[in-house]
């Protein structure tokens, strides 16, 4: 909500025109789910997460546009359960945590 209020101030102050909805649940979701995906403490993860945000609804709501909001609530499951390093890096999604300096093989015996 504290992003939402300068946000909304300055779209009141370019239009001239305060709506109600622009105060909405949705709109303060939308923000949280744009720091989750992009990476809350890195530099240049607000605009890749809204970027990310954008793309990935669009892309849904071309294909159901009823149910957009489900499979972006799966993609944001499977991101913090999977961690956003695993998720982009697929071939590390069945090696099992491997610490380093051990081979794959060996045992610590």
């Amino acid at each position: 909500m504290a992003i939402g209020i300068p946000v909304t101030a300055k779209l009141a102050q370019t239009t001239g025109f305060a709506s109600q909805d622009l105060f909405e649940f949705h709109r303060s979701a939308d923000v949280m789910l744009i720091l989750v995906i992009g990476g809350v403490g890195w530099l240049y993860g607000g605009i890749l997460g809204a970027i990310g945000f954008k793309l990935l609804q669009d892309v849904i709501s071309s294909i159901t546009p009823q149910y957009w909001t489900f499979w972006i609530g799966l993609f944001l499951v499977v991101l913090v359960l999977v961690g956003r390093e695993r998720l982009f890096r697929p071939w590390t999604w069945w090696g099992g945590a491997r610490k380093p300096g051990t081979a794959s093989g060996t045992g610590g015996h």
